[in-house]
């Protein structure tokens, strides 16, 4: 199985293990075939948040060698994300052999679910970085927290600056792969937008006959 994946910014590593991840552990649960899931394709020169025809231009390109292909959006973008997977679909209809397409959108951005297994994080940033860490429970990250030195109630995104300092960027570019490849997905799937996933995941595996 080959899938493919569009995303919105830089979260290309992160979602594309996670992609793959997660697929593998359903394949292993619900099909009685055997299936090898491929690494994840993403290209680099469209993003989600280009022109809705260069995006679905990009992803019916995917579509022809790809099973299934994520076109992923943050929160705000939840919508036009939906529209342009009912479209591709819709055009899957007629052309008969293209991927299937699946939303992947999590609650407020990927940040949220970036943080939502704390272990995983202190084995990758060390348990000095998350002496603050606010959550008091998974889904709690697909929410605003209030944190220390801070008056406001801070966005997961604002959460991953506050908690990683100066070096939130290069963290998040450097070791995004290695947090997705050690996040128990036993934790994520306590989160509704996770779940919500997940199902769409599971629709499209089933009508594609793997599962």
């Amino acid at each position: 199985m080959q899938p493919g994946l569009l995303v919105e910014g830089s979260d290309g590593p992160y979602l594309s293990t996670l992609v793959k991840r997660q697929l593998e552990q359903l394949v292993l649960e619900y099909s009685s075939q055997t299936v090898l899931v491929l690494d994840c394709v993403v290209p680099d020169h469209v993003r989600t948040n280009a022109s809705p025809t260069s995006v679905i231009a990009a992803a019916q390109e995917l579509a022809r060698d790809c099973g299934v292909v994520f076109l992923h959006g943050d929160e705000d973008a939840r919508a036009e994300r939906l529209k342009l997977v009912d479209e591709l679909n819709e055009k899957r209809l007629i052309v008969g052999s293209a991927g299937v397409a699946v939303p992947l959108v999590p609650v407020l951005m990927t940040e949220s679910w970036m943080l939502a297994d704390r272990k995983a994080l202190e084995s990758v940033v060390g348990k000095e970085l998350l002496t603050d860490y606010p959550y008091t429970r998974p889904a709690a990250v697909e929410g605003r927290v209030a944190m220390r030195r801070s008056k406001e109630k801070l966005t997961p995104k604002q959460v991953w600056t506050n908690l990683m300092g100066d070096d939130a960027n290069e963290i998040l570019h450097d070791r995004s792969e290695l947090l997705a490849q050690r996040t128990d997905l036993r934790v994520l799937a306590q989160l509704p937008s996770y779940r919500e996933w997940c199902d769409g995941v599971e629709r499209a595996l089933r009508t594609l006959g793997f599962l």
